[in-house]
């Protein structure tokens, strides 16, 4: 079995850097580099040498099979300059160590039992967090709750498929079969509740797209200035300013919004670039989970925009006017009125009807595409059909269900999941 090795910080410059080592050969392949010897799970300080460099660092050694990836595995803690950690990988592979893949390391752990498939990929959806929510959604996936609820769909289907395979192995010693359709509808209740986080899952994941629509001159840059606090857009008093889209995550409330500001929609441009602009702005429009509908408060003239969607109608420059409708929210970009009001409903909307509680999210394309081909497999399930037929649904639906946490599943999705990860992890 080949040692493996990668720098699992970033590159750049730093105070720390880390290499990984993981492998048969990972304990004396650092003893070639490193002046101490080294105690399991005791960080020990000493001299790392190699061609043309010296460093003091920390090496820490993790025996196998208690470590990240099941195998001996070494950690060196070095000064965090890249072209010094450069070297001293450069240095462990002269002396046997193979330069790992992306991903290598979390791959051999899946492997090893060390964690499961799903867990891996929460992994680096903790380490991409950009909020709150991702990071706390990302913590529970990786402590292991969405095994459970898959192991407990899991359960049902095995039992399910157990009881239905014992009267086709010996139909003659078992009464007329009753259909399992207790563990059936509970495994499908299962998976649809899982498949309702999905939704929300991806907002997390992804952010809530705010889309800023408007007549032009309504005030729509000098909000989405004053929503981002900085001066994105080019604010002026020339109507049709804004003639392309700019867009700026911020957070709020521990989840990540994606505020886009349009160029403002009239029948008759001014330009072929502001044609293109609108033409752009209705484009955007489809996309995003929720419209604000920028008015101007003095002169009420609202852009057509599809009432089926998302949307908050959104009175701007109040401070000029006395009064507002009351059907939307008055603001004042330029006072700052309502500013975080405005936030604070959009985050309202966009998780008014997520699950409550505890639960987990599923943030994971593929996790959610395997739900719903096992959801579809177990609605064709006919309580008149064949048995056969149905133990045939059953078993294809637990090999969609095994692939989310790993116990089904192929080299190339592996390969395709791993390819997403940095070299040293």
């Amino acid at each position: 079995m080949k040692t493996i090795v990668g720098i699992a910080t970033p590159m750049g410059f730093g105070g720390v850097g880390i290499l990984r080592l993981s492998g048969a050969d990972a304990l004396s392949i650092t003893a070639k580099m490193f002046n101490r010897p080294l105690k399991p799970r005791y960080a020990t300080l000493g001299v790392l040498t190699g061609d043309n460099f010296t460093d003091t660092v920390l090496v820490i050694y993790f025996p196998a099979p208690h470590s990240f990836t099941g195998e001996d595995v070494v950690e060196i803690q070095a000064h965090g300059g890249w072209h010094l950690m450069n070297r001293i990988m450069q240095t462990a592979i002269k002396h046997g160590a193979t330069p790992a893949e992306p991903g290598e390391f979390t791959r051999i752990a899946v492997l090893n039992n060390k964690m499961t498939l799903n867990q891996a990929e929460s992994s680096l959806e903790l380490i991409n967090a950009e909020s709150d929510a991702e990071l706390q959604n990302a913590a529970r996936l990786m402590a292991g709750e969405l095994e459970k609820q898959v192991n407990s769909i899991e359960k049902d289907l095995i039992d399910a498929r157990a009881l239905i395979d014992a009267y086709l192995d010996y139909p003659e010693d078992l009464d007329s079969p009753e259909l399992p359709m207790t563990q059936i509808n509970r495994a499908k209740a299962n998976i649809e509740q899982l498949l309702t986080t999905a939704n929300h899952g991806q907002m997390i994941k992804n952010g809530i797209n705010v889309c800023l629509i408007g007549c032009p001159n309504a005030g729509k840059s000098s909000l989405f200035n004053s929503l981002i606090g900085d001066n994105r857009s080019i604010v002026t008093d020339i109507a049709g300013t804004t003639t392309d889209t700019i867009s700026e995550k911020i957070t709020y409330q521990g989840i990540k919004i994606n505020l886009i500001d349009t160029a403002g929609i009239r029948e008759n441009a001014t330009s072929v670039i502001e044609e293109h602009g609108i033409a752009r702005a209705k484009s955007i429009i489809q996309e995003a989970d929720i419209l604000l509908v920028i008015v101007d408060a003095t002169t009420r003239e609202m852009v057509d925009y599809p009432k089926d969607k998302k949307h908050l109608i959104v009175y701007n420059k109040s401070d000029l006017c006395a009064d507002a409708p009351n059907d939307g929210i008055a603001v004042s970009a330029k006072t700052g009125k309502n500013i975080e009001l405005i936030l604070r409903t959009i985050v309202e909307m966009a998780t008014k009807t997520a699950p409550t509680g505890s639960m987990i999210y599923i943030t994971n394309e593929r996790q959610t595409n395997l739900l719903r081909q096992a959801q579809n497999l177990l609605a064709e399930i006919n309580p008149h059909a064949p048995l056969d037929q149905i133990s045939a649904n059953i078993t294809l639906a637990l090999s969609y269900i095994g692939k989310i946490t790993g116990t089904d599943i192929d080299e190339r999705t592996l390969d395709e999941i791993f390819s997403k990860f940095c070299l040293g992890k």
